[in-house]
């Protein structure tokens, strides 16, 4: 395993990092985790190097009204190696409304993770839309409690939001040790970026990156033309050594979370530090044209973090959105099979009533309705 110095925290992360969204499931509820899996899969990460472990309030739950249960799972299985690891975990921006709301969620998290204190508290999801009234509400006055208190060891934040959002974000508050971004080879030019990367570096910030095979879209179901852009490569890597190596080669970058689903992810995805490399010119301009090429090719930029679940119409929107890129990208009919028989009438893109709940919600900016209406057409009835 190889490290990385997080920022100001001073603390040396894998540049590997467990993220704990996507665990492992025995039905297609988000709480009915497999725990066994689990627990073979944190002992292996753990016993290999990974020493990063980053959670949420709202990772694997069926109803956002109420706390997941990815929380209290890693805790009881992380409770035994306190001293190799470090563990971050997430409290939603867009509910901070008061200090009473901030102070009984923030316990709620130390009960949860069986601790007196939280070495890295994220403030989630932070949206331009909304962060004039969550900072005017007292959010900076919030946290300083809390670290004064000494709940909180290190603060930072995550946003997919807007660079001019991460610039004003950085200028309202000087104590933040890190921050959680989107970057993969697709996604580099916004939200924030790789400027975003760069600003937070000066400042000695620790950065820290999700998303970093775009939800799954980069590793399988490669489209022909793609594998024809990778074939010019001298030396032939997988898809999962392309996304993790494009990351890894910025010095700039302290740790990639991947949200694993296996034991043998896990395995695989440690083999890649081991194995990494870096880019040469000729490579870089690969996946300049790869990118090139998937902008043509026009998915819709879902990654599956399930936030705008669950819909209230029933609507199962990053499935229906998931099966429409799979089905243009792969360029086969097995996507549009799983859309038309496999997935259940009243979760299939023609119940969305536009109602909108789902558009202030999305991390991507994505205008869910509409691309709803592009997949109920895409399919047909």
């Amino acid at each position: 395993m190889k490290y990385r110095t997080l920022g100001k925290t001073g603390i040396k992360s894998s540049i590997l990092g467990f993220g704990a969204m996507r665990l492992p499931l025995k039905s297609q509820n988000p709480e009915d985790v497999d725990k066994d899996e689990t627990r073979k899969m944190i002992e292996y990460a753990v016993e290999n190097g990974i020493n990063m472990f980053d959670t949420a309030l709202l990772y694997h739950t069926s109803d956002r009204s109420r706390p997941g249960v990815s929380e209290t799972i890693l805790s009881e299985n992380l409770k035994d190696y306190s001293d190799k690891i470090h563990l971050s975990t997430k409290m939603p921006s867009w509910n901070i409304n008061s200090w009473e709301y901030f102070d009984d969620t923030l316990n709620k998290h130390l009960k949860r993770l069986q601790t007196e204190q939280i070495e890295l508290f994220f403030v989630h999801s932070i949206k331009d839309s909304y962060y004039s009234s969550i900072k005017e509400k007292g959010l900076y006055e919030f946290i300083d409690r809390a670290l004064d208190d000494g709940r909180i060891k290190h603060v930072g934040f995550s946003t997919h939001g807007s660079y001019e959002l991460l610039e004003q974000i950085l200028n309202d508050y000087e104590k933040w040790g890190f921050a959680l971004t989107q970057i993969n080879y697709l996604d580099n030019e916004e939200n924030p970026g790789l400027k975003g990367l760069n600003k937070l570096h000066k400042l000695n910030i620790g950065t820290m990156i999700m998303e970093p095979l775009r939800g799954g879209q980069l590793a399988q179901n490669i489209p022909y033309e793609i594998k024809q852009i990778f074939s010019k490569s001298k030396i032939q890597h997988t898809n999962i050594e392309w996304a993790f190596n494009y990351l890894w080669n910025f010095d700039e970058i302290n740790c990639v979370l991947s949200g694993m689903s296996n034991l043998q992810q896990v395995k695989d995805n440690i083999s890649l530090v081991d194995q990494s490399f870096k880019l040469s010119k000729n490579d870089k301009q690969i996946l300049e044209e790869v990118k090139e090429k998937y902008k043509e090719l026009r998915n819709i930029p879902c990654t599956g973090c399930n936030y705008c679940m669950p819909c209230p119409f029933g609507v199962n929107i990053p499935k229906c959105f998931y099966e429409y890129n799979m089905d243009k990208l792969s360029g086969s009919e097995n996507a549009s099979i799983q859309y038309r028989f496999h997935l259940n009438e009243d979760r299939k893109a023609h119940n969305c009533t536009k109602c909108e709940k789902c558009v202030s919600i999305c991390p991507q900016s994505i205008n869910i309705p509409e691309e709803l209406k592009k997949v109920e057409t895409h399919f047909g009835e």
